[in-house]
């Protein structure tokens, strides 16, 4: 309503932002993404924890970086919704529906210690047709253009001129993690794989008293 909020000022001052605002998004109370423009990026959108939202999808049209949680991998969608986090595909498809011109997934879920997959139909493709952006489909015949997705790790750094050679060291990177399933909590906890309940589902687990807070568990 025409108010100013009195840490804009110090926010241009001292970050250099031209613009600042803050999206609820579904995870626990009062959580919220962030939405930033002024960055050495330009426009820069933080997702935090969160399920997939199209509110941040249209704030953050346009954005020059998407900085999306991708906690468990395709196929885990069920376990996403429960834990209210994003799998890969998901984040992909806010920055899809965002038009981002980058995006760089986070936030990944312990018991994965490896990049996790990306599919070949999830790739961000954009078709350039008369200055407009468009979702590359079947039915349109353009060139297309490719948008760099790269996967975070702790104590990385990534420069606007930077963000293209990190998504390219990715199959570099996934060479460093073993395709297997965290086992560093197993001596604590009794497995399900090995009491032959490896079929369990999110909602078997859910539906035990307690089980949501178990060690161990998702």
């Amino acid at each position: 309503h025409g108010q100013v909020n009195p840490l804009g000022h110090k926010l241009h001052k001292e970050l250099g932002l031209s613009w600042c605002a803050s999206v609820p998004v579904a995870h626990c109370p009062n959580s919220f993404a962030v939405v930033l423009d002024g960055t050495p990026f330009g426009r820069l959108v933080y997702s935090g924890d969160c399920r997939p939202s199209d509110r941040l999808a249209n704030i953050g049209q346009n954005a020059d970086l998407l900085i999306h949680e991708a906690t468990f991998e395709d196929g885990m969608e069920e376990e996403a919704v429960l834990k209210r986090h994003s799998t890969v595909g998901e984040a992909l498809t806010v920055g899809r529906k965002m038009k981002a011109k980058a995006v760089l997934l986070t936030h990944f879920s312990q018991r994965y210690p490896r990049i996790p997959p990306l599919a070949q139909k999830s790739k961000l493709k954009y078709v350039e047709i008369n200055n407009m952006t468009l979702r590359n489909n079947d039915d349109v015949i353009s060139p297309t253009k490719e948008i760099p997705v790269a996967f975070a790790f702790d104590f990385m750094r990534v420069k606007p001129n930077t963000i293209h050679v990190a998504s390219n060291l990715t199959p570099a990177l996934r060479l460093l993690y073993p395709d297997v399933t965290c086992n560093n909590e197993k001596d604590n906890v009794n497995s399900f794989e090995d009491n032959e309940q490896s079929s369990i589902t999110a909602k078997d687990i859910m539906s035990v008293p307690g089980m949501f807070a178990a060690k161990g568990i998702l």
